[in-house]
């Protein structure tokens, strides 16, 4: 494989092989300390977001609600819990929304929950959508 610059700098990725079917990237953090190897173990908020974002000039009636909207996919979940979202991916998701301007995020985790409307997370959200002008 070719050496690979930070996907958030170069849009480089890299793929592990046909018979494998996996793409990946990195994101380097703090100067190159920090290497972190990025696969989509679940496109399902990826899935859903460009739908919405669906643009077809040429027949207007299969455009999402969000013609032509650029779509950031941000991964919450961990390989190692069946890809999973976590606490800290949250955070670094919301965080990442905050730090690059992002006008609406769509989360959708694709699986059951139960309703949530307190803790660290909520209240990292509300800081988002508050301080950030996030929808």
């Amino acid at each position: 494989s070719p050496a690979l610059a930070s996907f958030r700098e170069e849009r480089e990725f890299g793929t592990m092989g046909e018979q494998e079917q996996m793409n990946y990237c990195l994101n380097i953090f703090d100067e190159g300390t920090v290497v972190s190897v990025v696969c989509d173990v679940s496109s399902h908020g990826t899935h859903v977001a460009a739908i919405a974002a669906a643009c077809h000039p040429e027949s207007p009636e299969m455009n999402g609600v969000a013609p032509g909207a650029q779509v950031i996919s941000l991964k919450i979940g961990d390989t190692r819990l069946d890809a999973m979202e976590t606490g800290t991916g949250l955070a670094r998701a919301f965080a990442y929304c905050a730090l690059n301007k992002v006008d609406l995020i769509n989360l959708s985790f694709g699986e059951a929950s139960s309703p949530a409307a307190q803790g660290r997370l909520v209240a990292l959200a509300s800081e988002v959508v508050k301080q950030h002008g996030v929808i």
